[in-house]
């Protein structure tokens, strides 16, 4: 499986990258490292440079083997040395300025382990300003040293699988279409007003009465998107956003069949925008439409006879849709838009045989992306932490909170919760087939106020769970059980712990609970 890597440095994050168990391009693991020697600190520095040249950069964990199992060593005066303040004087020796790191110490199994996380580098790749070179014993035992040259001014690593190493011809194309892609929004903002030729900021309410409705277009900037939406919310101008979500699948065909995989992910990031925007200001007749958008969307996965499609890799596109689904979800948890969640959460697009194997497009799009091989199977692959990544860089699923704020974990958590029992409840049927717990790898704490509500509130039940008593019980046993089983390898859900949904189910569970 391929490591989500986002900025975020805590427990739970550190445990699932141990769960790994192998390095990869985006991860690395080093049982011991020891600053204070130069070879220790050469190749380090070796390792964060060549990080910053991958998309979303990487971690390295210092006090783990190759398999991600915890080794002893670690001092608390070696970790001192991992301060961000410290390590970044100790690189900046090494490579020029900007670059970003940042570190965590965390004590696993009486153990230290540091977790650094490397951001992408904003030109695409880190350039060497010093020569890395220190003196190694050669032979071993011989007493003699021998000087050894890793990297010179003006050399730049890449990550050729889990080995950093010299950038060769093979990475130029790579490396110039992610400079493309993070430079696009840039050029985006610069080409606001050719669109509309009145789209500056803080001018669009005064264009609005001129403005052609071909002006609202996905290729606008995320800020310049965000407000020119906003206020035809607010007057009331619908139809400029009508055309664009009646359009969108068509312009996502056009650029699947073009392989623009970077503007169709704008594309989605748009069209998710609108879906946030009318949740958080009540504009429930374009959040239906988004929706509906969103499905017309994940429908181009399949053919016309609504089989899956082959000539196209279905499975990481509909990943891509449905992580885009969880964002909204969880905003619309944070919100307690509870309609909306099940709008969300029970979606079937039209294709052959769907709603025989599948509860709903949450499901079916993990599955698929299991089977294209994107991870070994659907316990393996972190989408709650793909759809953080998305409520991080779409502003408008997260306008209620700061972009590293852990309630959007725990909301995403939620919504995931709710999916299951929104299924569960319409299916009358709690077959693990219909779902899957991707909380299951996380605290349970962020999940359990989901599991509180559908027992306590009435009126959240009732929007939510189609089914009685028994079902309900059947229904947050199962979830529990799998969930517990799958986080076997995560240290993550350990069970729900709360008094009243314990009651609940020990009260109303049938003596032969459903599947």
């Amino acid at each position: 499986m391929t490591v989500v890597v986002e900025p975020v440095l805590t427990y739970e994050k550190l445990a699932s990258l141990l769960a790994e168990g192998h390095e990869q391009a985006g991860l690395d693991y080093k049982s011991q490292l020891n600053l204070q020697e130069k070879a220790d600190l050469v190749e380090l520095v070796k390792d964060v440079a060549a990080m910053q040249s991958e998309q979303s950069g990487g971690y390295i964990v210092i006090g783990a083997d190759d398999h991600g199992k915890v080794v002893p060593g670690l001092t608390d005066q070696q970790a001192k040395l991992f301060d961000e303040a410290t390590l970044r004087g100790m690189l900046k020796k090494y490579m020029a300025e900007p670059f970003e790191i940042h570190s965590a110490k965390h004590a696993v199994e009486g153990s230290i382990v540091i977790l650094l996380y490397v951001a992408p580098h904003p030109n695409g790749w880190c350039v060497f300003t010093k020569q890395g070179v220190y003196e190694q014993e050669h032979p071993p035992g011989s007493g003699k040293k021998k000087s050894v040259t890793k990297f010179s001014p003006g050399d730049i690593f890449v990550r050729h699988g889990t080995a950093s190493e010299r950038w060769n011809y093979s990475d130029q194309d790579r490396l110039l279409r992610q400079i493309i892609a993070r430079r696009k929004e840039a050029w985006r903002t610069e080409l606001r007003d050719e669109f509309t030729g009145m789209l500056q900021v803080g001018r669009s309410a005064q264009s609005l009465e001129q403005m052609p409705t071909s002006a609202l277009t996905w290729k606008l900037d995320a800020e310049g998107f965000d407000q020119l939406i906003t206020e035809l919310m607010r007057r009331d101008d619908g139809i400029p956003i009508r055309k664009l979500l009646l359009q969108a699948p068509a312009e996502a065909s056009h650029l699947l069949a073009s392989s623009e995989s970077d503007d169709l992910s704008t594309l989605l990031d748009r069209v998710t925008s609108i879906g946030g925007l009318s949740l958080t200001y009540d504009q429930t007749q374009w959040f239906g439409r988004t929706v509906d958008c969103l499905v017309r969307l994940y429908e181009l996965g399949f053919g016309p006879e609504g089989y899956d499609r082959t000539d196209m890799q279905v499975g990481p596109y509909w990943l891509q849709v449905i992580v885009r689904v969880y964002a909204l979800g969880g905003l619309a948890v944070r919100m307690k838009k509870w309609s909306a969640i099940k709008t969300l959460a029970d979606r079937a697009p039209e294709a052959h045989d769907f709603s025989r194997h599948y509860g709903s497009w949450l499901r079916h799009a993990v599955t698929k992306a299991a089977r294209a091989d994107m991870f070994a199977d659907p316990t393996n692959d972190d989408l709650l932490a793909r759809a953080r990544t998305v409520a991080q860089r779409v502003q408008a699923t997260r306008l209620d909170v700061a972009p590293n704020d852990e309630r959007i974990l725990s909301s995403l958590c939620q919504f995931d919760a709710y999916g299951a029992l929104v299924v569960i409840g319409e299916r009358h049927d709690s077959h693990t087939s219909l779902y899957y717990p991707n909380f299951a790898r996380y605290y349970a704490q962020r999940t359990l106020p989901a599991f509180k509500q559908v027992v306590t509130n009435q009126e959240v039940r009732r929007q939510l769970f189609e089914g009685d008593d028994a079902l309900l019980a059947s229904a947050l046993a199962n979830i529990e059980r799998m969930a517990q089983q799958e986080s076997f390898r995560f240290n993550g859900f350990d069970g729900i712990d709360d008094e009243r949904v314990k009651q609940f189910i020990n009260a109303n569970l049938p003596t032969e609970p459903g599947r």
